[in-house]
């Protein structure tokens, strides 16, 4: 772009202000397209909090549209000092009795004591043999301290943890502690010291014992390396606490109502948020006002939820049959009293008005389906509407360029003409003080 710089030197008139105004006028289609980019910027931006507003939606659904995910099942314990227990999707419904034998142990060997954390234990190899299989430790320093000695078998990560106990007896008061890293017999370890000469090396004593778990499930002997007991019994997790061969524990699993409740709250809460959103964005300073992509998206949201199911297995097709209805506002309101009763009354038929099963296509498997077609990432709407508004920016910025060239060279062109006109101007300057000198000569 040309430094145009001088200002009316002949002619007394402010020729740069005269060209920069025109320029700017010369410019007003390519702030005019600017604000345009910057409107479809926006959408993009509007685009991305509906789509995560409607996966938001999806997610709540997701916890209601399979049998297993809508039966959401509570484990009780008849005795939580000894045994606690929580249910997945996984589970089924039953009851158990279990009887809590012995408690799964981490082996754990301590050493005899040394005066100083500094105490040399020598230089060499250590041998940690877990489950079979020998790990070798190398202590290479002249001088290697017992402090030396649990950083490296920490460092290892051999399947044994080191710390050293402080008994507080006044000449050697250091042990040396090896712990397993996981209980049950499995883990159990040897450590082999032999290697080391030059220092005092440690000399193991057994503390504890690796052991497994131990417990009755029914009457049928199950063992357990750790005392969380996860595969037991499909989708229970048993947590065991304390062993008592005398007592029987009774663990319970139901439906959860008040879980089914609060996953249908969520998703009317989703919902709600996501058209609070639509309703905002569709009003007169709305970013989507008329956008085909946000009215696709309520008109198929409102039907799949206000409108009838069709083909279902259970009496129910209505959400408004169970509580679920919207208001005025298209908000939609739940009455946990009415899906109580409903749920206490018919279970099966409440729960086919939101699942998947066989030929039955609930409610929620329906509007999930839709909203994983919507925001595919290959044909989905969104993805379809994002390189609409995308090849729209693309073409924008090509045409400012083209602009930007021509308003250049409008730019330089109005330069040289008045560059041109202060010359001639300045011309006729000289020409007219030279004639009129000559005739103040002449008439002298």
């Amino acid at each position: 772009m040309s430094t145009f710089s001088f200002s009316g030197i002949a002619t007394g008139l402010d020729t740069s202000a005269i060209v920069a105004q025109l320029v700017a006028i010369k410019r007003q289609p390519i702030l005019r397209l600017e604000e345009r980019k910057n409107l479809f910027e926006k959408q993009l931006t509007a685009l991305a909090d509906l789509e995560a507003k409607l996966k938001a939606l999806r997610d709540a659904v997701d916890a209601l549209d399979t049998p297993n995910d809508f039966a959401a099942l509570a484990a009780t314990s008849s005795n939580e000092d000894l045994l606690t227990a929580s249910a997945s999707s996984l589970a089924a419904p039953g009851s158990y009795q279990i009887t809590i034998n012995s408690l799964a142990t981490h082996q754990k060997d301590v050493s005899q004591g040394f005066a100083t954390l500094t105490d040399n234990v020598g230089t060499g190899s250590i041998a940690i043999t877990v489950g079979g299989e020998t790990s070798q430790i190398d202590l290479t320093n002249p001088v290697n301290t017992l402090a030396d000695l649990r950083d490296a078998i920490n460092d290892a990560g051999v399947g044994v943890n080191a710390s050293i106990l402080n008994d507080g007896s006044d000449t050697t008061p250091y042990r040396l502690i090896l712990t397993s890293a996981d209980s049950g017999e499995d883990a159990a370890f040897t450590a082999d010291f032999s290697g080391l000469s030059g220092g005092t090396s440690p000399v193991l004593s057994n503390i504890t014992l690796a052991t497994d778990a131990s417990l009755l499930i029914d009457s049928i002997p199950v063992v357990s390396s750790a005392n969380t007991v996860t595969d037991a019994i499909t989708g229970l997790t048993f947590n065991l606490l304390d062993a008592d061969a005398n007592a029987n524990i009774t663990v319970n699993i139901a439906t959860d109502d008040e879980a089914i409740l609060e996953n249908i709250q969520a998703m009317v809460d989703a919902y709600n948020d996501l058209f609070s959103f639509i309703h905002s964005q569709s009003g007169e300073t709305g970013t989507l006002r008329g956008n085909t992509t946000m009215r696709t998206i309520a008109t198929r949201m409102r039907y799949l939820f206000v409108m009838p199911m069709t083909g279902g297995e259970g009496s129910l097709s209505m959400l408004a049959q169970v509580g679920i209805s919207q208001d005025r506002y298209g908000q939609l309101t739940f009455d946990r009293t009415i899906f109580s009763e409903a749920l206490q009354q018919n279970y099966a038929d409440v729960r086919d008005l939101f699942v998947e099963r066989g030929t039955n296509l609930g409610k929620a498997y329906l509007v999930r389906n839709s909203i994983d077609d919507l925001t595919d990432t290959v044909n989905g709407l969104f993805k379809i509407s994002r390189d609409v508004i995308s090849d729209r920016m693309d073409n924008i910025d090509d045409t400012i360029v083209r602009y930007e060239r021509s308003v250049d060279t409008y730019q330089v062109y109005l330069e040289r003409k008045f560059t041109a006109m202060e010359s001639m101007v300045a011309a006729l300057q000289a020409q007219g003080a030279y004639l009129s000198t000559a005739l103040t000569g002449m008439i002298r």
